[in-house]
């Protein structure tokens, strides 16, 4: 796919214009809230929340503040200019462990979402996410990724997310998950991809760290993955009437992607893994298990929805569901009514009863 022509690779229109902080990046962004052995095919299959465990007191969660290791060099940071942007990440990555009080089942690294230009640890949804899955019994990892800019490009923003997922697989012998919301989603999918071809000595261009962080599980949470989405009528009936903060419209996302990639060919684009709804079913085979969630009136929903189909098709295991009466970002607002906290706590169980499927 091509997306369509841009006037320029500027920042996506709703990031012009104002000083935008980490820490208010998620309230002003359409998209901010927002990432194996290949298994027979099947259709995709319905996860319910019902059979998740009941969580546990989120505020009991442990959290400590850490540094990873990441793939560049300290020149390759430094040296970062808009004509030879840094594509390789960052050479040391801030990352926050979220600890169960028992005894964990599982591991997850989780990339936050935020067009891929904005977000941090301290956001509503990384760490209302985290302390939740804490909660259920998985220890969390929650990446403060580069973020692109005039200087950084993909996949840079990836590749620290894949870094986190190998260090986290030195780390523990407990099943390695990584997952992420919408931007996010698309980051986690590439370093599921990457961590597991590199486990086969298949990595990309853009990779070339073999070692562990073998992915058995990726998680979604209204992924943008497609830089041209497929048109679906009941999604467009849904999103017209929504507010323009709540509408991710198609050449919003393409700016948003346009911005991400930068300068670069399609065929680099292809063989560097850098959009994962572009990639063949025989790339898209190497991922894990999936289960996906999307918000029900969502301008991204087909885009979710596509990429179930592509993995189906691909003979890798999918779990779809649909979260009633959401839009997208919804996890950025946790708590702001009792629709939200049922709907955001629904989420929650959906997801780690999916993760349980999989990796018990």
């Amino acid at each position: 796919m091509t997306p369509r022509s841009l006037p320029s690779r500027s920042a996506p229109r709703r990031f012009r214009a104002r000083a935008i902080t980490a820490s208010v990046a998620i309230l002003v962004c359409g998209i901010a809230a927002v990432g194996c052995s290949a298994s027979p095919p099947q259709h995709s299959e319905a996860v319910s929340p019902d059979t998740a465990d009941t969580a546990a007191n989120p505020e009991s969660v442990r959290v400590t503040n850490l540094t990873v290791p990441g793939w560049a060099s300290a020149d390759e940071v430094s040296g970062a200019t808009e004509d030879e942007p840094n594509r390789t990440g960052s050479e040391k990555i801030p990352v926050r462990q979220y600890e169960p009080s028992g005894k964990p089942w599982a591991v997850l690294v989780w990339a936050h979402g935020g067009s891929f230009l904005a977000g941090d640890l301290d956001g509503p949804e990384p760490d209302w996410v985290a302390r939740q899955f804490a909660a259920l019994g998985i220890r969390v990892y929650t990446v403060d990724y580069v973020l692109a800019s005039d200087t950084v490009k993909a996949p840079a923003p990836a590749n620290d997310v894949a870094a986190v997922l190998g260090w986290a697989g030195e780390q523990s012998e407990l099943p390695l998950a990584v997952g992420g919301a919408s931007a996010g989603g698309q980051l986690a999918g590439y370093a599921a991809l990457e961590r597991n071809l590199a486990a086969r000595g298949q990595h990309s261009a853009a990779s070339g760290h073999p070692g562990r962080g073998v992915a058995r599980a990726l998680l979604l949470e209204y992924p943008t993955l497609h830089r041209v989405q497929r048109e679906d009528p009941e999604v467009a009936a849904l999103v017209k009437d929504l507010p323009d903060a709540k509408r991710e419209d198609a050449d919003l996302v393409a700016q948003m992607y346009d911005y991400y990639l930068g300068p670069v060919s399609d065929a680099d684009v292809a063989s560097k893994h850098l959009v994962m709804g572009e990639l063949p079913a025989g790339t898209l085979r190497a991922l894990p298990p999936t289960v996906i969630v999307n918000a029900e009136a969502d301008d991204l929903r087909p885009s979710g929805e596509e990429f179930a189909d592509q993995l189906t098709s691909a003979g890798v295991r999918v779990a779809t569901s649909l979260q009633a009466d959401t839009t997208h970002g919804y996890l950025s607002f946790p708590e702001d009514s009792p629709e939200a906290v049922t709907a955001s706590t629904e989420t929650m169980n959906t997801l780690a009863a999916g993760l349980r499927a999989i990796v018990e």
